[in-house]
């Protein structure tokens, strides 16, 4: 089945609205087995939400709206799809009283605009609304449907879950199966290379990267008619993929971190200097992490570092904050200071100011002390300063999953 969605709202088009609904609904729809085809956002105005459905059907069959079911002279959907679909609009009393009542069980009065949302399609269908005053409408016309729902989030989404969900259900009647896959410390062209065989070997199954800064993600999705075809698949996945795939697309690096420490009871501690304690910061956020957590240490300045972290005052003048060398003295000294079982020195130069021609800005050096190992790493990051401390922090966390579940 495919699906277009049509957000109706000058707030969305200007982006004084963000909007989510779309998002939400697209994932609802390809979950269910359908196919979202085509998105588009229309001002407030009867013509333009004509022409959007005009558009709309050259590339679905199915039209769910967003948006303009309010109570205000600007609310057009009802009177926009009527006009395309040239059909009545009529007034129901028994929706006019569903809305009194729901003011009544607020001690609300009544404004007498909200005598427009008891408007519905001569021959269609009514949808409840549960979270709010405007009842969502379905019609279909010469084998064109529409699902008409309102703005707000927690109104669409619960209307969603309880209208338009059991007509998905009922008219697809291929199950749509996935899997997904959360990489990190890999670049998505990297992965592609890697894998790029199995898009032939499997041509039966969507497989669809999503790619940011700290991870790359897959979904890979068919229907059960191929289910062995994605089963197999996950198996070599996995296996081509081994040093990086870390857990489905909500498994969260820096959780997995702080499971693992509390799993082979170990502590950690960091010691930051460009990064600036997102490192730590990162690592807190996770519920649980004091148990694990010993201390996070932001050593920015030389004074610092020879203060808090007894740098010898030598090997800093002699090889600079920013190295190989006082990396590895930073998470050495770290050990003895705290005694956690791991810890982690990260140097390096965020920018904009400060590099040169030796030691350009992006440098960054991160050492993991691992139970009296030091692993030693070396970047040149490119970007402003807060992509080089996200992309800093991001490959820490790799490195440090990567050795913790090595143990």
């Amino acid at each position: 089945m495919n699906v277009a969605i049509l957000a109706i709202g000058n707030e969305v088009l200007s982006g004084k609205t963000i909007n989510t609904n779309s998002a939400f609904i697209a994932k609802q729809v390809e979950q269910l087995g359908g196919k979202v085809t085509h998105q588009q956002v229309v001002p407030d105005l009867e013509d333009e939400i004509v022409r959007g459905l005009e558009i709309a059907y050259t590339y679905a069959d199915l039209v769910i709206t967003i948006g303009g079911l309010g109570p205000t002279v600007d609310d057009l959907s009802r009177e926009g799809v009527a006009k395309y679909f040239k059909t009545e609009l009529v007034y129901d009393d028994e929706i006019y009283e569903g809305i009194c009542e729901y003011f009544r069980r607020s001690n609300r009065e009544i404004p007498n605009n909200n005598h427009r949302q008891a408007y519905k399609f001569k021959e269609g269908l009514v949808l409840p609304n549960n979270n709010g005053t405007a009842p969502g409408l379905f019609l279909k016309q010469d084998n064109k449907s529409v699902f008409l729902l309102p703005g707000p989030p927690a109104e669409l989404e619960l209307m969603f879950s309880e209208s338009v969900r059991p007509y998905f259900i009922d008219q697809i009647k291929e199950r749509k199966i996935s899997n997904s896959y959360r990489l990190c410390g890999i670049g998505e062209s990297y992965a592609e290379e890697m894998i790029l065989h199995l898009y032939g070997r499997y041509p039966h199954l969507n497989i669809a990267p999503y790619c940011a800064p700290d991870k790359v993600d897959y979904i890979v999705s068919t229907v059960d008619a191929y289910e062995e075809d994605l089963r197999a698949f996950d198996e070599e996945f996995k296996d081509i993929m081994k040093d990086y795939y870390i857990g489905d697309q909500n498994t969260d690096l820096a959780t997995e971190i702080v499971r693992l420490l509390k799993e082979k009871q170990l502590k950690i501690a960091t010691a930051e200097s460009c990064s600036g304690g997102l490192l730590s910061s990162t690592l807190v956020n996770v519920s649980g992490a004091s148990s694990v957590f010993l201390e996070g240490i932001v050593t920015y300045s030389y004074e610092s570092k020879l203060n808090r972290l007894n740098i010898d005052v030598n090997r800093l003048m002699e090889f600079g904050a920013v190295s190989e060398e006082i990396a590895h003295d930073m998470a050495f000294n770290l050990e003895k200071l705290t005694g956690a079982d791991i810890t982690v020195g990260v140097t390096g130069i965020a920018g904009p100011g400060g590099g040169s021609e030796l030691k350009p800005v992006g440098l960054v050096y991160i050492a993991i002390n691992v139970c009296g190992q030091i692993f030693l790493k070396s970047y040149i990051f490119n970007g402003n300063r807060e992509k080089i401390r996200q992309r800093t922090v991001a490959e820490a966390l790799y490195w440090l999953h990567h050795y913790i579940k090595a143990l």
